[in-house]
């Protein structure tokens, strides 16, 4: 894979996001679908604490990251985001 790569993201209506280093995207979804995984279903919070942990910093918002790839994974369908009490919850679809 060349570091130069990119992903275009997908927005929850379908249309096209921003576009990210695919290495980062990469990167990042495979940490974050294990933790969804091993929970089953977690609140976005507890998603962007555990992500954290296990990754290794780099330059950007990394909120912004996760955010970004959950919308698109989302999209994708392979996603769920739910709300319940007012707290937004990810789990895996399928």
């Amino acid at each position: 894979m060349r570091y130069n790569e990119s992903v275009q993201l997908l927005q929850s209506n379908g249309r096209a996001g921003a576009s990210i280093v695919k290495f980062r995207y990469e990167k990042i979804k495979k940490v974050m679908l294990m933790i969804i995984r091993e929970a089953g279903i977690i609140s976005f919070e507890e998603l962007s604490n555990r992500t954290l942990k296990r990754l290794t910093p780099f330059d950007g918002n990394n909120r912004w990251y996760m955010e970004a790839i959950v919308t698109d994974l989302e999209a994708r369908g392979q996603l769920a985001c739910l709300l319940l009490n007012g707290q937004l919850f990810v789990k895996s679809v399928g």
